[in-house]
């Protein structure tokens, strides 16, 4: 007999590996998926001898999969076992009406299994089972006759209300047999008073209307004790229904009491474990977010070291065009999602000439103080820090880097507010190189990288 072949549909990782283990034990082998729809993907390539079917999944659930694998005439013959926690009549119905062979609890034990397995021929060979310890727990729907007005545990509030309005019944049916027994009594004592009191006084020889009839009166008490003695049986059986009624109630009322407290600890437990889980997200997602933003100022760090550009050049130049391109294809590989803001700033030079003839950097040996102007030599030009070559204007008009993603590119421009090494004092006595060399290591672009908002 060639290897079986069980496919276990459910999105509980543990629940998928303990039922694995159980069937390879078995001689069964095992493919597993996490989902309904994982479960139809499978069986369009493969066809498995037998499917362990979860019911409550994300998405599309164990009874939507059960019926498009049955309305597929390519899957609709191979057995399909809900292995579930749920229960119920209507479980039952349901999963019989959509074609499934069978329910088993997912607390399934090994003598079951192999005894849901021998029944739907997956065992290799005929081997004694494993030691049963009860009851069967598991229910083969074809080997199950239907049931209509069995209540389970969702009737139980049902239940109780009917109890409890017997009980009612009962009441009143109490008080009007207690009557009726008190009544019966008192007619009875008042019969025996009169017979005694008919015994009591001599008997009459005669037969003339004054003679006592003791045979007469004899049987006027007995025959109303006879109708009695019917009339209480009849009482007696309702007065003990209602006793067994509201002991019923009661085990009722203990039963939703259990349910009660067994459905406030699932919760109590679920808050616990979702707020557990909650927590460890939330860390990691701090963490995450912490390494993120360490690697993103490493970045702008290093490529901010090399940020000045010359004073004849644009500031966003076809040299600068090659940094931000680079820059943007890693970020987007790293994920990053927010701008890339690009500052400009400009350096403040030592500055010989006129208006007429234009401004030029000052001779190097120039002191300071005797500078002309102190600005950059392009000043008369308009919106001199936001320069920019063609190349670089195209890319940020139409490239879709910056267009169609989750990074977008905005230019500031700082002009002389903002120099990253101070000037000396301009009455010093240092010379117009050294000035300028400052200037040079102000005129500069830098790169800020800001994240969106999570």
């Amino acid at each position: 007999m060639a290897k079986r072949v069980a496919l276990i549909v459910d999105d509980s990782r543990t629940a998928r590996v303990t039922l694995q283990r159980m069937l390879e034990k078995q001689g069964v082998v095992v493919d597993a998926v996490e989902s309904a729809q994982d479960a139809l993907n499978y069986l369009a390539h493969k066809a498995p001898d037998l499917i362990f079917m979860d019911h409550m999944m994300p998405g599309m659930d164990g009874f939507q999969a059960v019926k498009a694998i049955k309305g597929n005439p390519a899957t609709a013959t191979i057995p399909i076992m809900m292995y579930t926690s749920r229960g119920g009549d209507l479980y039952v119905s349901q999963a019989r009406a959509l074609g499934a062979v069978g329910i088993m609890p997912k607390e399934v034990q090994p003598a079951e299994l192999f005894q849901v397995l021998n029944r739907l021929d997956m065992i290799e060979e005929r081997r004694k089972p494993p030691p049963a310890s009860g009851a069967n727990r598991f229910m083969l729907l074809n080997e199950t006759p239907e049931v209509s007005h069995v209540p389970g545990h969702d009737a139980i509030q049902e239940i109780a209300r009917e109890a409890a309005e017997s009980a009612i019944n009962n009441n009143d049916l109490q008080t009007n047999l207690d009557d009726l027994i008190e009544r019966y009594h008192n007619d009875i004592r008042a019969e025996l008073q009169q017979l005694r009191d008919d015994l009591g006084q001599p008997a009459s020889g005669g037969t003339g209307p004054g003679a006592r009839r003791p045979t007469a009166r004899g049987s006027g008490i007995f025959i109303p004790l006879v109708v009695l003695l019917i009339l209480l049986i009849p009482l007696l059986w309702m007065y003990r229904l209602s006793g067994d009624t509201r002991q019923e109630l009661e085990d009722a009322r203990g039963e939703i009491a259990r349910l009660q407290n067994q459905q406030q600890q699932q919760v109590q437990l679920a808050s616990f474990e979702s707020g557990s889980l909650r927590k460890q997200l939330d860390e990691q997602q701090s963490r995450s977010r912490q390494q993120s933003s360490l690697l993103f100022k490493s970045i702008t760090w290093a490529i901010n070291r090399s940020s000045p550009y010359d004073v004849r050049e644009e500031a966003f130049s076809d040299r600068r065009l090659a940094i931000v391109h680079e820059l943007v294809s890693r970020l987007q590989a790293l994920g990053f999602k927010g701008t890339l803001r690009l500052a400009s700033h400009l350096g403040e030079f030592c500055l010989t000439g006129d208006e007429a003839d234009g401004y030029t950097l000052a001779p190097a040996d120039l002191p300071v103080r005797d500078c002309t102007v102190y600005g950059h030599p392009l000043q008369h030009l308009p919106a001199l820090g936001e320069r920019q070559s063609i190349a670089f204007a195209n890319f940020l008009a139409t490239s879709p880097m910056v267009n169609d993603s989750d990074i977008g590119v905005e230019i500031v421009s700082h002009q002389y507010s903002q120099p990253r090494v101070p000037y000396p004092a301009r009455h010093s006595d240092i010379s117009a190189y050294d000035w300028n060399r400052i200037a040079e290591a102000n005129n500069r672009v830098e790169i800020e990288l800001i994240p969106s908002s999570p």
